[in-house]
């Protein structure tokens, strides 16, 4: 019974470093995740403010050429297809 006494104490004595360095990896996973959230956010700013100024830029030169009216942007309608 000697011999399970010591292989007991490094399990209880591992168990809190092990609890650690298991929050850090989770603390730093989700540190990253909103990380990458927050900057994905600002590149999709960035590239919604660079559309509307060359829709700006479109609309203008329409109207620089004698245009009554600028041209329209139309959205294509999504199909829906639900698969089964």
């Amino acid at each position: 019974m000697l011999p399970l006494i010591p292989v007991f104490l490094v399990g209880a004595v591992s168990a809190p470093l092990i609890k650690k360095i298991a929050r850090g990896t989770v603390k730093s996973s989700v540190k990253l995740v909103l990380d990458a959230r927050r900057v994905a956010h600002e590149i999709n700013e960035d590239l919604s403010d660079i559309a509307a100024e060359a829709t700006a830029e479109v609309f203008a030169a329409d109207l620089q050429e004698g245009s009554e009216m600028p041209r329209q942007t139309v959205k294509k309608a999504r199909s829906s297809t639900a698969t089964a």
